[in-house]
């Protein structure tokens, strides 16, 4: 798939991104993987995961399917979750 950004890329709202971050961290941690581990898994930086945990971070759906995968669930999950 190129690489094909279009339009603006929207910042979740800060408590969507704070649940989001909850959910994640929460499933990292039930799976006793490390934040390294699902970096080297997903094929991101380990400072991605930090801010996607941190909440800090505005995440593409590429990213976030591709941290999900990592953690062995569907990204959707998530936000079932959050709601």
């Amino acid at each position: 798939m190129p690489n094909t950004k279009t339009g603006t890329h929207r910042p979740l709202p800060p408590e969507t991104a704070k649940a989001l971050a909850r959910a994640l961290r929460h499933r990292r941690e039930s799976s006793q993987l490390t934040q390294e581990d699902v970096a080297s898994r997903a094929g991101v930086s380990v400072q991605m995961v930090r801010r996607l945990e941190a909440g800090t971070s505005n995440p593409t759906l590429g990213t976030l399917h591709a941290v999900t995968t990592a953690l062995d669930i569907m990204w959707t999950d998530l936000f079932i979750e959050v709601e």
